[in-house]
């Protein structure tokens, strides 16, 4: 959500939860699926981040101009956060770096095969 507003020259308010707020309980019964992040614009609140990251491309008008364009976005996004976005190893898991950093090229491939095929790319009638 950080890059998408940065990228777009987005201004936003972010407030750090820490663990000891988090854990107090207002907060997380306040999110739907007590889980953060939690994004508020006017009267739409949003916990879930890929409801979050496509309202943002919705206002944004980066969703695509067209329903096809739309579902090549959803399947990019799908396609990234399945098989690209897993996250670097932290000192509480068992895939060491070296592991992650070997494995990252496949699990990118299929991202690299996709977004070239949505250079316009519309289904035929």
């Amino acid at each position: 959500m950080h890059m998408l507003l940065a990228d777009q020259g987005q201004s936003w308010k972010e407030e750090v939860v820490t663990k000891e707020t988090w854990l107090q309980g207002p907060l997380k019964a306040s999110c739907l699926y007590r889980q953060l992040p939690k994004f508020h614009d006017g009267d739409l609140t949003l916990d879930q981040y890929s409801a979050i990251l496509r309202c943002l491309g919705l206002s944004l008008r980066l969703y695509g101009k067209d329903q096809w364009e739309a579902a090549l976005m959803k399947w990019q996004m799908t396609a990234w956060r399945t098989s690209a976005a897993k996250r670097p190893p932290s000192s509480t898991t068992t895939m060491g770096k070296e592991d992650y950093v070997k494995e990252l090229p496949g699990r990118l491939k299929p991202l690299e095969t996709l977004l070239p095929q949505d250079q316009g790319a519309r289904p035929s009638s």
